[in-house]
């Protein structure tokens, strides 16, 4: 978006890449061959982020253009009110927002980036803490799904220090689930507790939980299947969000069902349940099932 709005060349995608950032890069790559006047309709599939971007970007830049945002049957019933991502959009833009000691994690990171392009200084270029979910949840439910698997895994270029809310991942896991994050210059490897006091805290661990999920919807996918394998109760606040994501989250959760949705069908395939549609992973991690295959498989060898 930054590289649109200051008339620079645009990134390169590759195959690899979540199909959210190639469908982005496809319509911002359309939009800069436009010619006045002409009408043009990009279709955006399910993804919200695009589409709130651009209705930004368009109201801008595009103004009265006959330019229409269409997209999946999901995306248009989503289609509402603001977002924290349109607040994004607006600072990228340019736009005075009044910074908010409560603000989304996800307005603060837009807030820093914009200023990092703006000074030209090395825009940060994070690994993605939200993917990294769904591997806390496989080491929180691996002595009890998957006893043969591997009990520690190596998360490439995660860094402790991140703009990312979904950061604490790792904290909530340390907490209840008795993951344990040790950042290195690789990464972040995640074990599970093995020390006596830690065996003792997950033996001692509350039978209820609490946890406030208005600036991490994205984790409550992962964190209510852990709870309701691992027999605890999850009381969860500030869900409202998580009815307008690609799938209403609170159903689907409850009913066990992908729903077309990439991180339900990631947190319902790692927590054992069947999964009719893994296609849909592409969106955001493109090599996570072949990852999680080949996970499976070199326990299946060693066995």
């Amino acid at each position: 978006m930054l590289q649109t709005i200051h008339g620079d060349p645009l990134m390169r995608v590759f195959d690899s890449m979540p199909g959210d950032v190639r469908l982005l890069h496809d319509a911002l790559a359309r939009l800069r061959d436009y010619k006045h006047g002409e009408r043009l309709t990009l279709n955006l599939g399910n993804c919200g982020t695009a589409l709130r971007f651009l209705q930004v970007h368009l109201e801008r830049c595009y103004q009265g253009e006959p330019i229409v945002l269409t997209g999946d049957q999901r995306l248009l019933e989503r289609n509402g009110k603001p977002t924290t991502q349109t607040t994004s959009a607006r600072i990228l833009h340019g736009d005075c927002i009044p910074y908010s000691p409560d603000e989304s994690p996800y307005i603060t990171m837009s807030r820093r980036v914009q200023e990092s392009y703006k000074t030209n200084h090395p825009v940060i270029s994070e690994y993605d803490w939200s993917s990294a979910a769904f591997w806390y949840e496989y080491i929180a439910l691996q002595p009890l799904l998957y006893p043969e698997c591997p009990r520690e895994l190596l998360l490439e270029g995660l860094t402790a220090d991140s703009l990312q809310g979904d950061r604490r991942i790792a904290d909530i896991y340390a907490e209840f689930f008795g993951v344990q994050t040790t950042f290195t210059p690789a990464g972040a490897v995640l074990s599970k507790a093995n020390t006596q006091a830690c065996r003792q805290a997950m033996e001692e661990r509350p039978q209820n939980i609490c946890i406030d999920f208005s600036h991490i919807p994205d984790l409550y996918p992962s964190i209510a299947l852990t709870c309701e394998r691992l027999g605890v109760t999850l009381h969860a606040t500030g869900t409202e969000r998580l009815a307008y994501k690609e799938s209403n989250r609170l159903e689907a959760v409850a009913l066990h069902e992908t729903r077309h949705d990439h991180r339900m069908a990631m947190a319902l395939l790692v927590a054992g349940y069947p999964v009719d549609d893994t296609a849909c992973i592409a969106k955001s991690y493109p090599t996570f099932v072949p990852q999680w295959q080949t996970l499976l498989t070199s326990a299946e060898e060693r066995g």
